[in-house]
């Protein structure tokens, strides 16, 4: 194993809300209300996210989105946003389900080949693009930051199968775990 990893996991990312919001995108009180609680806005456009200070929200749909908040409660976050929502629309609080992991280092393009058919290659996958997909025999969302590095949603259950799965999976590029 080399001194510098080719691809550094960084464990369970503590300390979030994840909730799964569905409703109307053409809505602008479903958008205005998730910009003001959460201060992002919803993207609009498929297999996109967008992010602002500690928080994430992700596409999933035409109407349906993952809405991830750092260091916040997620029952706290779902009643500010049920008190911000009127008219038809869906808020599930889905934070004891999901587990959210961070990859990064110069090799971590060719694990995530290795993970899942769908194609991350950078001129397909840039920045700010996410994919709900298989992802090693799972199934994971994967987003594109502008820093290289690529967050990996999945669900607490497959956490375990997944650590082992990259350890293995980085182990020839040099893997390293924080």
């Amino acid at each position: 194993m080399s001194e510098s990893p080719g691809v550094v996991c960084r464990r369970e990312c503590p300390g979030r809300a994840f909730l799964n919001l569905r409703g109307d995108a053409t809505q602008a009180r479903l958008r205005n209300a998730a910009a003001q609680v959460l201060g992002v806005e919803l993207p609009r456009e498929p297999g996109t996210w967008n992010h602002a200070d500690r928080s994430r929200a992700y596409w999933l749909g035409p109407d349906e989105w993952l809405l991830v908040v750092e260091g916040e409660d997620g029952s706290d976050v779902e009643a500010r946003l049920r008190d911000a929502l009127n008219g038809r629309f869906s808020l599930t609080d889905v934070s004891g389900a999901q587990v959210q992991l961070e990859l990064s280092g110069p090799d971590v393009g060719k694990v995530l080949q290795k993970s899942s058919p769908y194609d991350f290659h950078p001129r397909n996958f840039p920045p700010r693009r996410c994919a709900h997909t298989v992802f090693a025999k799972a199934t994971a969302l994967v987003a594109a930051r502008e820093d290289g590095a690529f967050d990996i949603v999945l669900r607490r259950s497959y956490a375990d199968y997944l650590m082992q799965w990259l350890a293995d999976a980085g182990a020839e590029y040099g893997y390293r775990l924080e």
